[in-house]
């Protein structure tokens, strides 16, 4: 399963406004999701909800942690599994003499526990560390993701994250490019796959004063390639099911409210394969968060 968590983008967090409420800047959400899988010869449907709090202490460091509770309702035959994921983050920043910017040093740890009767997605611990740059004019961004997911049944998995992200069109426009390279240990636990790849594109572009239908921007997605056991760092999530997810979009908008409010929707198709059944189907869902910040 894939827990979302609506951890603030890059994208989103360039968005925001100076630090001018205080030492600390602290935001607070919550979140839903809802999906079909279309062509499943097990899945059914999938919801799940959670909540997510996120500060930051001048421009120095921060934290963050989330939890969430994932329902996947199963074809008759199959049980269904419930799901709770919690989600731990943290970082400092660090501004060196002759570096053009901002370096960050961040750690992500996942742990998650479910009611999988055969264990293999269930204790799941996952560490991810990550460093990254921000160029002070925030046009150019550029980091170097690991992580390691380990499983219970002899599985270990490890992960690559090469990211570069660049400003255009005097900023209206952000473009992150992300390339991913997990190995797992064991391929009879990984649909027999010794490494996939994949190329991953977004897209956020930001309105002006005039904001049709009252958006303040909107996003784009779009996965190209196989990837399997992922571990997310911009939805703070770990794709535990053995499927492999192969290509995938999704696009959504976000409203803001006053000083503070806002509200994000994104409405996304996945395409996965079963090996093991020959079973190719998607996943199509929609997801809602709300935050506010002070």
């Amino acid at each position: 399963m894939k827990p979302i968590y609506a951890i603030a983008t890059l994208a989103t967090a360039l968005a925001a406004p100076a630090w001018a409420a205080g030492e600390w800047v602290t935001t607070a959400g919550a979140q839903a999701v809802y999906g079909s899988y279309n062509g499943s010869a097990q899945r059914d449907k999938v919801g799940g909800y959670g909540a997510v709090i996120s500060s930051d202490y001048l421009e120095r460091g921060g934290f963050t942690l989330g939890l969430n509770r994932t329902d996947v309702k199963m074809k008759p035959g199959n049980a269904d599994i419930g799901q709770n994921a919690l989600f731990a983050s943290g970082k400092l920043n660090f501004n060196p003499d002759g570096v053009a910017g901002r370096l960050t040093g961040r750690m992500d740890v996942h742990a998650i526990n479910n009611n999988d009767a055969s264990g293999d997605t269930d204790g799941v611990k996952a560490y991810a560390p990550q460093i990254s740059f921000l160029s002070y004019d925030k046009r150019r961004y550029f980091d170097l993701g690991y992580a390691r997911s380990n499983y219970r049944n002899d599985l270990s998995v490890d992960q690559w994250t090469p990211t570069a992200g660049f400003a255009l069109n005097d900023g209206a426009d952000w473009v992150q490019l992300r390339c991913w390279f997990i190995n797992p240990s064991n391929s009879a636990r990984a649909q027999g796959k010794g490494s996939t790849s994949a190329l991953e594109a977004k897209l956020t572009h930001w309105f002006g004063p005039k904001k049709p239908l009252g958006l303040d921007n909107v996003r784009l997605s779009a996965l190209a390639g196989e990837r399997i056991y992922a571990v997310d760092p911009d939805a703070g999530a770990v794709a535990n099911l053995s499927d492999i997810q192969r290509n995938g979009a999704s696009m959504g908008g976000e409203w803001k409210f006053g000083k503070s409010g806002s509200v994000l929707a994104v409405l996304s198709r996945e395409n996965y394969r079963n090996a093991t059944l020959a079973n190719d189907y998607r996943l199509t869902s929609g997801y809602v968060w709300v935050a506010g910040q002070w």
